[in-house]
């Protein structure tokens, strides 16, 4: 049943079975007004009568259906033993790495090893171009 507050007109949608009984007083949501609630009769829900049961239906017999002499019968499918399958190659390992890769890394530690050895060579004009770096170089026995 769809009541409404008489003070806001906002609209609620209440079960049926809710609404029977003693009267209530309900609080709307929206705007906090009390009213009484509408006083509903029981409504008895309607009965349906069951179907009678129908009488059992008895199929009559079936004859076998034939099978036509020209169909043409399919040969079983082999049967796959462990020992007739051919033997699965082992997954491949690669022996090294790829000659770009090993490039790389050779390339990237001489990079580094010239950085600092330029560092350890020119500490005096480093320290004098970037003094922080005095520091460092205090720290490692350089200064």
């Amino acid at each position: 049943m769809r009541i409404a507050c008489p003070a806001c007109a906002a609209a609620y949608e209440v079960p049926d079975r809710l609404l029977t009984g003693p009267a209530r007083t309900l609080r709307c949501s929206r705007c906090g007004a009390d009213f009484a609630l509408p006083q509903v009769e029981a409504v008895a829900e309607p009965v349906i009568a069951e179907p009678e049961p129908s009488p059992p239906v008895v199929a009559a017999p079936r004859e076998p259906l034939a099978v036509a002499a020209t169909a043409p019968t399919r040969p079983p499918p082999p049967v796959m033993r462990p020992e007739s399958l051919p033997p699965t190659p082992p997954p491949e390992v690669p022996d090294a790495p790829p000659a770009g890769l090993v490039r790389a890394w050779v390339a990237s530690i001489v990079v580094v090893l010239a950085a600092v050895l330029s560092l350890l060579v020119f500490h005096a004009k480093v320290m004098e171009v970037w003094p922080a770096s005095t520091r460092l170089f205090a720290a490692l026995g350089l200064a």
